[in-house]
């Protein structure tokens, strides 16, 4: 049987550690202003449907567009975070942090972090490591968050090993 590893990993490195992130239902910060957008967008198509068809004109319906978009992207908000740590999975090397995203609608992904010295690496309250920079995407024109460790039952040790990685790269 073939090492699911090879061509993945580096001449000499080696795994550190490997992870899943909690799965349960949660939100974030960053979704709370597209969910605040989503129910005001949809409140508004849902006042505009009600004076349309109060006046009689029969083009009510075009406003169910916007309420379905609204709905859309209310549920985006709510779920896009938690759906996304179900298919997700984590590995720390002796070089790199890998983050893999294997949705079954889609190709698998892999996200190679080089760690060097410079490397901004923290944790927080959410049980999360995040290092590097925030960004800009290739594909999107919006930033990009900083690449992350979401929600993982022993995010000190991990923390503690990529900063011992950095204190050996010395």
């Amino acid at each position: 049987m073939s090492d699911p590893w090879d061509g993945i990993l580096e001449e000499g490195e080696t795994i550190l550690w490997q992870g899943r992130p909690d799965t349960f239902f949660a939100i974030g910060a960053a979704d709370i202003v597209p969910l605040l957008f989503g129910l005001t967008f949809s409140a508004f198509a849902l006042i505009w449907i009600a004076i349309v068809r109060y006046a009689g004109a029969s083009f009510w319906v075009f406003g169910l567009i916007h309420f379905a978009s609204g709905i859309a992207l209310t549920f985006y908000a709510l779920g896009r975070d938690t759906v996304a740590r179900r298919y997700s999975y984590y590995t720390l090397t002796t070089q790199r942090a890998i983050i893999g995203l294997s949705y079954p609608w889609a190709r698998p992904r892999l996200r190679k972090i080089r760690l060097t010295k410079s490397t901004r690496i923290r944790t927080n309250h959410e049980h999360t490591v995040t290092f590097g920079y925030a960004g800009r995407s290739k594909r999107h024109p919006f930033p990009t968050r900083a690449p992350q460790f979401s929600r993982i039952d022993d995010a000190e040790k991990v923390f503690h090993l990529m900063r011992q990685i950095q204190k050996e790269m010395s």
